[in-house]
This record gives structure tokens, C-alpha cells and sequence, in this order.
């Protein structure tokens, strides 16, 4: 990546910055994570038929699945930077290399995560201590979904490659056909086949399991087509045994590793909060967690992740090209769309929530906790939109030992702070709310310092 970096002037030609410039390459960016986002939304809009427990259950899957994007995002991470860096450079070769050792990297990390996960189902539903109610639609989840790792480590890598690239309208056009999918195939694997589901808990039919297969076969579809026009289109050869060599690799796990690790710490915070705080509470209070992180924040973020990740290829190429000028304005406009869009999505979330949680329960006491998390979440959304920009700069510079120094403190701040709020001073699921709040706070600042602190952002 240094090489890379001293190779000033290859493309003089600046990657404009500013705002306009910015929002006609994120916007397709921006609708792909939304498009990726409503995976989600769709699952727990159709799972409510199986009962709360359902619900509940999906709200403990939901952190598992983030520690296992953790593993993913090691790939994806890692090589960004590297693409991007190479794209602006107009250094082909590298790019290629690039493309092809993240391949490698993601596909073995998802056949590991998939053996992993689908053997460790049942003891994990026991670290968690579920209820009983909750355990079967769990397991199924779990041993299901990790039968299609492999797709699901491989379609987000893909759709970062074209991003990295400077292409954002192809990861569009394959999350969009993806989400079509998993909108078709939900209602029917949920409620009409029967694949043999091991812990089935809604007559002859596949349940929760079946909300896995969707999932997995709207990724892989993704998965496949997006591989065929990287071949065909930009003629980049997937496979090259004599180029798949260690010290390619490496470059990838140093860069990627303590990013990943930032996303498994958060995720594994949230496990211990389940298990240790949320057991304490009313189960309606893992609901309301479910549906509020769901289909909530579910759907913000992307917004947050769309500009930011658009954002961070800009800075990336415009590094590699030599055009730091550039890459300042970048991270000035990522700033300013990120904070309007928080702004925006506090509103909504504040004055929208009597109207919108009920499209997603019909049980009161959950409708009531999932209300609840939604208002109360509200005011860190812009904090959220700052940290993902200001986080995603890091890493389109290839700099995520902040990320790690700043990310792993502040979700480790999560549990204890959760247990002082909810637990000894009985707030009850509301602690466990400003705690997010609260951390998130801190982290956003704490981002926005380290962006401020680069040398490739500082005017020469």
C-alpha cells in the first residue's frame, strides 16, 4: 500500500469532493445499504405471524449475525483501501491482486464462520439463556443461516469491490435484485414449504428457518451475478493460483483485523447485555429491542453507511491519485450529508414512532418497550450519522487502529453503564437505551478527533 501511496501525480486529475459531486456517487451506494437493510425489516415483518417469541428470538439472532459480518468485514475492510488506493493510481495489476486475495480471504472466513456457527447453535442459545419459548426458532435460525456463509461473506465483499472501483450503480442494481428475492421467498419458506426445519414451532412448515433460506439464496443470487459481471465486464481474472501468495494476504488481515475486531467487540457487548441485563427484564423488552434495531436503525444507518463508504472510496482514489486537496473536501461533505441526514431521522424517529411500531407487533407490552427504544434513540441519530462518516474516512485511508482504539472502549463502556442504569438504579429497558445513546456520544467525538489528527488529510 505505500507504493501506492508515494505514486503522486499518476492521476493528476482530481475526483471532485464537494457536496453535489458526492451525492450523485453515494446516492445508488446510499440505496444499495438500504436495499441490504430491508433483509431485516422484511424478516421481522413476516416473522410476527409466528408469535413473540419469534420476535424475541430474532432479536438475540440479530447480534450474532453482526459478530459473524465481524469476521466478514475482514475482507472487506482490508481490501478497500488497497482497491481504491489502486483505482486512483491507475495501477490495474494491483487492483486486480487486490480483488483477488479478498476473494480468497472472504471465502475461506465463511466456509470457518459457517462450520462454526451451525455446530455452536444450541450451546450458544444456552450462553444466552433464552427462554424456552425462544430456544427453538433460535436454533433454527442459527444452524439454517450458517449454511449459506459462504454467500453471505462473499455478496457485501463484491459490492464493495465495485464501490471501491468508483462504480456504485452495479452494487445497486445487485442488492435491488437480491431484496426482490428475499421479498418473494420469505412468505413462501416461512409459511408454505417444509424443508425439514429440525426445530419447527408453526406446523408443517419451515418458520424460522425458512426466513434463513431467504436469506441465504437472495445473497448467493447476489453473490453469483455481481462475480460474472466483474469477469465479463471489467475482465478481471477471479482465480490466479500462482498469485495467491501470504504476503498479498497479509496487507488485507492487518488492515482489516482491527476493524472486524471493532464490529465483534459491539457485538459481543450486545450478547453480554442480552444475557446479562435483558435476562433481568421483561422478555418484552428483547422484543422491543429486536424491533427498534430492526427495523429502525435498520433502516437509518444504511443512509449513515451509504455516504460514508461512497465517501471513503473518494478519499481512498483521490489518495492514491495524489489529490489530498480532494480528499479534504470529501471528508467536509461526508460531514455536513451525514449530520443533516441524523437531523432527519431524529425527526422521524421521534415523531413517527406512535405511527410506525405498530406495523411491526400487535402484542401491547412489546409495542410499548419498542416505542420506547425508538423515542429514546432518536437523539444520538446524529452522533450515529457523525461516527459512521468519521469512521469510514479512517478506513478509506487504510488506517483502522483508531477505529479499534476508539470503537473497542466505548462498546466495552456499553455493559457496565447498561448495568449501572437499568439494573442499580431501576430504570429498567430505558437504561439500557441511554446507554447507546450516552456511548455513542463519545464515540462520534472520539472519531472525529482521530480524522482530524491524519496526515493525508492536513493541508501541506
Amino acid at each position: 500500500m505505500g507504493s501506492i501511496q508515494e505514486q503522486v501525480g499518476i492521476n493528476p486529475k482530481p475526483i471532485s469532493g464537494d457536496v453535489p459531486s458526492l451525492l450523485r456517487f453515494a446516492w445508488p451506494s446510499v440505496l444499495s445499504f438500504v436495499a441490504g437493510s430491508l433483509f431485516r425489516v422484511n424478516d421481522q415483518f413476516w416473522i410476527q405471524h409466528l408469535g413473540s417469541s419469534a420476535q424475541e428470538a430474532l432479536g438475540a439472532v440479530t447480534f450474532l449475525l453482526i459478530l459473524d459480518f465481524a469476521a466478514y468485514f475482514v475482507a472487506i475492510a482490508g481490501s478497500m483501501s488497497l482497491i481504491a488506493r489502486a483505482s486512483g493510481a491507475g495501477k490495474l495489476k494491483d487492483r486486480d491482486s487486490a480483488i483477488r486475495h479478498a476473494l480468497f480471504t472472504s471465502a475461506m472466513i465463511g466456509v470457518l464462520i459457517g462450520v462454526m456457527g451451525y455446530n455452536f447453535a444450541v450451546p450458544l442459545a444456552d450462553l444466552l439463556d433464552l427462554a424456552e419459548a425462544q430456544r427453538a426458532p433460535f436454533i433454527d435460525y442459527v444452524r439454517t443461516i450458517h449454511l449459506w456463509s459462504g454467500a453471505l461473506s462473499l455478496a457485501p465483499l463484491v459490492s464493495n469491490i465495485f464501490i471501491s472501483m468508483g462504480d456504485s450503480a452495479t452494487p445497486l442494481k445487485l442488492q435491488m435484485g437480491s431484496v426482490l428475492a428475499n421479498f418473494v421467498l420469505n412468505p413462501l419458506l416461512i409459511y408454505e414449504l417444509d424443508w425439514g426445519a429440525e426445530n419447527m414451532i408453526s406446523g408443517t412448515n419451515m418458520g424460522m428457518a425458512g426466513a434463513a433460506h431467504a436469506s441465504g439464496i437472495s445473497r448467493a443470487l447476489s453473490m453469483v451475478v455481481g462475480l460474472t459481471i466483474l469477469v465479463f465486464r471489467h475482465r478481471i481474472k477471479l482465480w490466479n493460483p500462482k498469485d495467491i501468495v501470504m504476503h498479498r494476504i497479509l496487507p488485507i488481515l492487518r488492515i482489516g483485523i482491527p476493524s472486524a475486531s471493532s464490529i465483534g467487540i459491539y457485538a459481543l457487548v450486545y450478547a453480554c447485555i442480552v444475557r446479562v441485563i435483558m435476562a433481568q427484564l421483561p422478555e418484552a423488552s428483547l422484543g422491543g429491542l429486536s424491533i427498534g434495531f430492526n427495523a429502525f436503525e435498520g433502516v437509518a444507518f444504511p443512509f449513515y453507511l451509504g455516504v460514508s463508504v461512497a465517501g471513503a472510496s473518494l478519499i481512498g482514489r483521490n489518495l492514491g491519485a495524489g489529490n489530498r486537496a480532494e480528499a479534504r473536501r470529501t471528508m467536509r461533505s461526508m460531514r455536513l450529508v451525514n449530520l443533516c441526514q441524523g437531523l432527519f431521522f431524529a425527526a422521524v424517529f421521534y415523531f413517527g414512532a406512535p405511527y410506525l411500531v405498530p406495523l411491526f407487533t400487535n402484542d401491547p407490552q412489546v409495542l410499548a418497550e419498542a416505542s420506547m427504544y425508538v423515542t429514546i434513540i432518536a437523539v444520538s441519530q446524529v452522533f450515529v450519522a457523525l461516527e459512521a462518516a468519521e469512521e469510514k474516512a479512517l478506513l478509506g485511508m487504510g488506517h483502522t487502529r483508531p477505529i479499534f482504539a476508539i470503537s473497542v472502549p466505548g462498546n466495552l463502556l456499553r455493559l457496565p453503564l447498561a448495568w449501572f442504569l437499568a439494573i442499580y438504579l431501576d430504570w429498567g429497558a430505558m437504561g439500557v437505551w441511554w446507554t447507546i445513546n450516552i456511548s455513542t456520544t463519545l464515540k462520534a467525538l472520539a472519531f472525529h478527533l482521530a480524522v482530524r489528527a491524519q496526515a493525508e488529510l492536513r493541508p501541506r
